[in-house]
């Protein structure tokens, strides 16, 4: 050991002397270097991997981006489902807001462009180098798929809410200003061509949760052809992730997973729970999972746990009126309030069917209790909460609401309400794919073929069937916020059908009705985006100015 360090101090001080010998102007000089490129980086299976697990990371960014409420953006803040109902003259709340430099529609524009389709198209690109070593065309072409399937995902994600935008479809290796908006239907078209490869190129299953496959590729097709009217199409592409072509889907029906012997529960309460939302004997439900691991470097992002309890859970632990310490407990939680469902969502929707699982005390906690300290008289500690109660405007603003149980749990990891919090989420679920097979039904005015689809839903929910002549568009909204609140990405379903300005003024939290517009069915291009396009006019979607 005392040679090596003997050989380390000769070889520095010769390195210091050297450097002492030259002129002070070499020391300025720069030496180009190779730059890593898609010819020198990407040269083998495991190097494309590496870099499409940035894609995956951009996905826990979609659920984990920031502590407030920007993450129930693209969950429907602001419209029919959720509101921010802190203050109404927050954006969502407020849409005169909603302009050219808000920032939550352009994070979600930039993460598009800035991750998803950079990363795809350098992975298309390089996976041509004939200096790659491809063990087959096979193995090639499932990578390829993989990065299609993300950059059709992008472009979905892009066009239900923004319409016609620039198609990139290669690397971009020098700067341009001269983008041009491309029309809706054509970026739609142009991410069915890629979800039509992916499909065939992505296998059925993986050994790598949250890697997505081929069912992923058909749920999302199904969607894309149901904007492109392709009715026929999206009913194909339900079926073969429904029917088994595409692996084995199947709505869970029993109790499974992590807490299933625990009594007074059921198994959609079971489809929430830390640990059971991958595929495991009992759960086939869930084709695209997001991955948030509590152990594993990189297991989140942003913060050292999700944060859908915090944002989504009403804050009753910090309230002395209602007899806590406001110190949040293990059972508890510790939300915050940051997002509350709308009456439509907590209320109006469950009317007249008071068999629905999803809306038992299980699922959503309607009942609240006085705490330990006592309460004002004649109440006691473990006392229910009476409406009567609830004189103060934040009562049911932030300390007693409806808390759907998916968003959280009442045992954290180690006990601890701040950060024991740790699920994954689910991208998609089986349930969605029946509902987009119904509206796909539905377009065609095959009603009776849409019905028994919801009803594949609602019997296992135990709801009342809904009969053929009742299925309406509206109809297929309200079943979705039902079974899919909190996971599916509201704003893109209500923007690729046009309904965000109507299903906001029908449903939507007071201020957020009385202030949306007919042009807030499309969201703004970013500003910084249009100027930096300075050698090709790039149009602002009507209604929004500088």
């Amino acid at each position: 050991m005392r040679s090596y360090k003997n050989i380390l101090v000769i070889a520095t001080m010769a390195a210091m002397a050297l450097g002492a010998c030259k002129k002070d102007s070499d020391f300025l000089k720069e030496t180009q270097k190779d730059a890593l490129n898609t010819s020198n980086a990407l040269l083998n299976k495991a190097q494309f991997v590496e870099l499409m697990g940035s894609m995956y990371q951009g996905v826990q960014r979609m659920y984990n981006s920031a502590d407030g409420v920007q993450d129930a953006f693209i969950l429907g803040l602001g419209t029919d489902v959720c509101f921010d109902p802190r203050d109404d003259a927050n954006s969502y709340n407020n849409w005169s807001l909603v302009n050219t430099v808000e920032p939550y529609s352009a994070n979600w524009f930039n993460l598009q462009y800035g991750t998803f389709l950079k990363v795809a198209n350098t992975v298309i690109a390089g996976a041509d180098n004939p200096a790659v070593s491809w063990a087959s065309d096979a193995e090639k072409n499932a990578i390829v798929g993989e990065a299609r399937f993300f950059r059709a995902f992008a472009y979905r994600n892009l066009a239900n809410v923004y319409g016609g935008v620039p198609i990139v479809d290669k690397p971009t290796t020098v700067p341009r200003f001269d983008y041009a908006r491309a029309t809706r239907d054509e970026v739609w078209k142009f991410a069915k061509a890629d979800l039509e490869f992916a499909r065939t190129w992505l296998p059925k299953t993986t050994t790598s949760p949250g890697r997505v496959v081929m069912a992923a590729a058909d749920h999302l097709l199904a969607e894309i052809d149901i904007s492109l009217k392709d009715y026929d199409g999206a009913i194909a592409a339900a079926t073969r992730v429904i029917d088994g072509t595409d692996g084995n889907y199947s709505l869970v029906k029993a109790r499974f997973g992590a807490r299933a012997t625990e009594a007074n529960k059921d198994y959609y309460w079971d489809l929430f729970v830390m640990g059971n939302q991958n595929t495991q004997p009992g759960n086939n439900e869930g084709i695209w999972v997001a991955q948030f691991e509590p152990v594993i470097p990189g297991g989140t992002v942003n913060f050292n746990r999700p944060l859908i309890e915090r944002m989504m859970w009403c804050s009753y632990w910090s309230q002395a009126k209602f007899g806590y310490k406001a110190l949040a407990v293990d059972s508890t939680g510790r939300g915050v309030a940051f997002v509350r469902g709308t009456n439509y969502v907590n209320y109006d929707i469950w009317n007249n069917d008071p068999g629905d699982i999803r809306n038992n005390e299980t699922n959503i906690k309607r009942n609240y209790y006085f705490g330990p300290v006592s309460p004002a008289a004649p109440y006691h500690p473990g006392d229910l909460i009476p409406r009567s109660f609830l004189t103060l405007r934040e009562d049911t603003m932030s300390y007693v609401y409806p808390n759907w149980q998916k968003f959280g749990t009442d045992k954290h990891i180690n006990a601890q309400p701040d950060n024991g919090y740790i699920r994954d989420f689910y991208v998609m679920r089986l349930p969605e794919t029946y509902l987009l097979r119904a509206e796909a039904h539905l377009d065609k005015g095959e009603t009776q073929l849409a019905a028994a689809d919801i009803n594949v839903v609602r019997e296992r929910a135990q709801a009342q069937d809904v009969a053929a002549g009742d299925v309406t568009l509206d109809y297929v909204l309200d079943e979705r916020a039902r079974e899919l609140f909190g996971e599916e990405f509201r704003m893109l379903t209500l923007g690729r059908l046009g309904l965000i300005y109507q299903r906001t003024k029908d449903h939507g939290y007071k201020a957020s009705a009385s202030s949306i517009q007919s042009f807030n069915n499309l969201l703004p291009i970013p500003q910084t985006v249009i100027d930096l396009n300075s050698q090709a006019p790039m149009a602002q979607n009507p209604g929004y100015t500088k």
